[in-house]
């Protein structure tokens, strides 16, 4: 059975770069709850915390906690290490970025009447989802393979005017792949190994929403909002991948460069309901429905591949650049919430959410993506993803803390790429103005294969991200 995973994942990897995929449905359907300095300290237990503009995004009833209006912005620095361990070869790459995490406006308008649906608000504004911003460095000895062992596969019966013109026709234009005479099979001179290889690759962009949300409240028990979202992607991606015969042992090679470019853009819509009931004035409980998220995808993609020989001379090949147009619709999700608050003075909360990643599906006007919508529901599961904090009150001063869990979302052990987040923060608040810093910690770990996993081992990657938020708000 992993043999047939594993075939899945080589097919994936080496498309991944220019071909739509179960990848884009990974990639796009997962988030961490970010947004204000307040939500980012307190761990993103905010499904039924309420009155703060990140829970707009998670729980939409949220909004009906606010007795006055209010406008936020949230500005961020985001900085990641990633950690690439193959074999005995070890190397880090560091990213940063500047970004708004989150910012928008809440109006309310209360009712004067003691009793029934005390007040309506309305909010606008914009919360971040994802933050896709690292650089991958990755070094190899390699004695027994290179990456054409894959190509000669990819290319294994396949006449030469037939061969994939971004990566095994750029191979075979630099002499790096060569046919075998009297079939239509092939080999390359460095198939055997003995190179040195090399991958740098930064990524950038991230998952941002523009959210319009209406909600209100009946006698301060039940809360009830609804949304509309409007995520927007920009995902960016280059990278350089080499092989080199530095101990000069390959006739008439010297090495090679492979160069990936991606450019995503995308847009989508969702919907968004919750309520919160409380029953008590130290209890709370929250549910919210997310829909999935329709999206319009638009990739620009293109690879050049460039052979240095012995001699000093060069060849290079580069493709005509891809565009494509294609719908992603990334899975619903079911949020859960508790916040129980002692003496106005403690505040513990709790939110979980169910997410079935396979659910995820593919789609355009000339093509089914048959194969790659049944890959993810070979590919991934469902799981649950659980936040806590907690909010200790000395007002006018607040401080908070929180532990974020995001689960694996591949089935059978393939992969894992569950998440751990710690946080921590502290607010200063008036009748009129507010002020928050957050700060959180990421940690995970994945394998990430240069190439088809049947041939090469995996490079063990280890991301540490760190993330400093502050909150500038006005209530009126």
């Amino acid at each position: 059975m992993k043999n047939i995973f594993y075939t899945i994942i080589a097919t994936f990897i080496s498309l991944s770069i220019f071909a739509q995929n179960q990848v884009d449905i990974l990639r796009y359907s997962q988030y961490q709850v970010g947004g204000t300095a307040r939500s980012i300290g307190y761990g993103g237990a905010v499904g039924s915390l309420g009155a703060d503009f990140s829970t707009l995004s998670v729980n939409p009833a949220g909004i009906g906690m606010y007795r006055k209006s209010a406008v936020s912005i949230s500005p961020s620095v985001y900085f990641s290490n990633v950690t690439a361990k193959m074999g005995d070869n070890k190397a880090t790459g560091f990213k940063d970025n500047f970004n708004l995490n989150s910012y928008g406006i809440v109006f309310s308008s209360n009712n004067k009447d003691k009793t029934g649906w005390k007040a309506f608000q309305f909010g606008v504004g914009v919360n971040r989802h994802n933050n896709f911003n690292n650089y991958i460095h990755v070094t190899n000895d390699n004695k027994d393979n290179s990456q054409m062992n894959d190509y000669i596969n990819q290319a294994k019966g396949q006449m030469t005017g037939n061969l994939n013109e971004y990566s095994t026709d750029l191979a075979y234009y630099n002499w790096l792949l060569d046919t075998i005479p009297g079939t239509n099979d092939y080999s390359s001179i460095i198939e055997n190994g003995g190179v040195h290889q090399e991958l740098k690759k930064t990524v950038w962009g991230s998952v941002n929403e523009m959210t319009l949300n209406l909600g209100s409240s009946y006698n301060d028990i039940f809360y009830i909002g609804g949304s509309v979202g409007f995520p927007f992607i920009r995902y960016f991606e280059e990278s350089e991948y080499s092989e080199m015969d530095l101990a000069d042992t390959i006739a008439g090679f010297n090495r090679y460069i492979l160069d990936n470019k991606l450019e995503t853009h995308g847009n989508g819509v969702n919907f968004k309901f919750g309520i919160i009931v409380r029953p008590t004035g130290f209890l709370r409980f929250g549910l919210a429905f997310h829909s999935p998220t329709w999206y319009s995808m638009h990739d620009e993609w293109s690879s050049r591949m460039t052979r240095y020989y012995d001699d000093g001379s060069e060849s290079t090949k580069a493709n005509k650049p891809g565009v494509y147009d294609y719908g992603l619709t990334t899975p619903m999700k079911l949020n859960a919430s508790m916040t129980f608050t002692i003496a106005r003075f403690l505040m513990l909360s709790a939110d979980a959410d169910y997410i079935n990643y396979s659910a995820g599906r593919l789609d355009a006007r000339d093509y089914d993506f048959f194969d790659e919508n049944a890959e993810a529901r070979d590919l991934y599961k469902p799981t649950v993803n659980v936040r806590a904090g907690a909010e200790i009150r000395l007002r006018p001063i607040s401080f908070r803390t929180g532990l974020q869990y995001y689960g694996n979302a591949y089935k059978d052990d393939i992969n894992n790429n569950q998440r751990l987040v710690a946080s921590a923060g502290i607010g200063y608040r008036t009748r009129s103005i507010f002020f928050d810093i957050g700060y959180s910690y990421t940690i995970s770990k994945e394998d990430y294969y240069l190439y088809d996993p049947n041939i090469i081992d995996p490079t063990e990657l280890a991301l540490a991200a760190n993330r400093i938020v502050m909150t500038m708000g006005y209530k009126f």
